[in-house]
């Protein structure tokens, strides 16, 4: 098990880290080329990303919990059913997102707040997102599916190339081609299209079951029944950014938005690499549930708690010493960037409680059990997000919107405890708090 833990955790919090590059890199260019707006206006449209990734992942991690679980009980031809359905679902639903996105992004980015030159920006970074939906979905859904299949290094390398291709397409698109926002988003999709495409390959060649394209009923309510977790957990910060960017917006204007787009950006890098330790962790859980050997699982859940507490102390430490640095990377102005400040020591505060409410979102989930994960994933973007930023902005003004974040987090890991203990006491199950 300790082999296993480390060939599945550190190639994903690797992927993770350069999924959250995506994001990071985009940010700088447009930062140093547009300015404030552009920044604005990029975290305005970002749900709408958010959003077309979230499904591939929700989709994909369904699929590849249901092909461990399977693998783990013995039954290798039903975990070849479920790669075969998940796929079929996965393209299903990349037709249906482009086809969306086409109709009804003008009217989405009004409804997010976007007016006058954010709302122009927004429109011509979505016209070009719209068209790379499918690739967007494919290839965020396709990686799970590969680190279940027992190659998380080969999902690394393909995130590798497809962040390579989307730093030199966005260096080419404002630099050489004065494209703006809309060549940003080109480089986006072709980052993503490299991906999928790869990862395609991959498992095609993964001997699929014969007539693997037929979809299973009970298959495909099983897959989206758990891909409703990690597609919250994944959605979560784009939810959270919509309500955030709403009141950044009333209390600060643009220049409050450009400050929460710079922190957004640092805690999406903190949300990406406890994302991918607890997506690493995903595959191991899976299969002890399925093999019912719960000492290693509850062995496997103490090793992430304490890497999780590790990385939390780097991370804090970065975000401390960085916060007056970190916003002037993405040339901004001096007034944002010391507005920002206060914003980075609330996301250091928030960042241990990150890794812990990430870690038991993913437990819960990888055992199949969806009524707690789906409890503790969706409070975060509809309960507690959404009281805090009405509650505390009355008494902090706009610094009580960066101290929602923390406040939200806390919450979060204190209803995990709940949970875990309420699941214990019903099921006789193991304690890992």
């Amino acid at each position: 098990m300790e082999g296993q833990f480390s060939k599945y955790v550190i190639p994903s919090m690797l992927t993770m880290i350069l999924a959250g590059f995506y994001g990071i890199v985009d940010g700088f260019f447009i930062g140093q080329v547009m300015g404030d707006d552009g920044l604005a206006a990029i975290n305005i449209a970002w749900p709408l990303l958010s959003l077309i990734s979230s499904v591939g992942i929700g989709i994909g991690t369904g699929g590849a919990i249901i092909m461990s679980i399977k693998k783990g009980s013995g039954l290798l031809e039903e975990a070849k059913k479920a790669e075969g359905t998940t796929i079929v679902i996965l393209f299903i639903a990349s037709v249906l997102a482009t086809a969306i996105y086409l109709l009804f992004s003008p009217n989405l980015l009004r409804i997010l707040g976007a007016d006058g030159i954010l709302y122009e920006y927004g429109i011509s970074y979505m016209k070009v997102i719209a068209w790379g939906a499918f690739f967007q979905i494919m290839g965020s859904g396709l990686t799970p599916i590969l680190k279940n299949l027992g190659k998380p290094i080969f999902a690394m390398i393909i995130m590798i190339i497809g962040m390579f291709v989307n730093i030199f397409l966005d260096w080419a698109a404002l630099y050489v081609f004065d494209w703006g926002l809309g060549g940003i988003a080109f480089a986006t999709c072709a980052g993503q299209a490299s991906v999928a495409v790869f990862a395609g390959i991959a498992v095609v060649k993964d001997k699929l079951v014969h007539r693997w394209y037929l979809m299973d009923r009970f298959l495909s309510k099983e897959i989206l029944k758990i891909g409703a977790s990690p597609f919250g957990l994944t959605m979560a910060p784009g939810v959270v950014i919509i309500f955030t960017n709403l009141q950044s917006l009333h209390y600060g204007g643009t220049a409050g938005v450009a400050v929460y787009t710079v922190m957004s950006y640092a805690a999406y890098m903190v949300y990406s690499l406890m994302q991918g330790l607890a997506d690493g962790v995903q595959p191991i859980i899976s299969f002890c549930k399925g093999a019912e050997d719960y000492m290693s699982l509850k062995h496997v859940m103490k090793k992430a708690f304490s890497l999780a507490g590790a990385i939390s102390i780097v991370l804090m430490t970065a975000a401390i010493l960085a916060r007056y640095q970190f916003p002037i990377f993405y040339g901004v102005s001096h007034e944002v960037a010391k507005a920002s400040i206060s914003a980075m020591l609330s996301l250091a505060l928030a960042i241990p409680f990150i890794g812990v409410a990430r870690i038991m979102s993913a437990y819960f989930y990888a055992i199949d059990d969806g009524k707690n994960s789906s409890i503790l994933v969706y409070a975060d973007p509809f309960v507690f997000t959404p009281l805090f930023l009405l509650i505390l902005p009355v008494f902090f003004d706009i610094l009580g919107i960066w101290l929602a974040y923390p406040a939200t987090q806390i919450a979060l890991t204190l209803l995990a405890v709940v949970l875990k203990r309420i699941s214990n006491r019903k099921n006789a199950g193991i304690s890992i708090l």
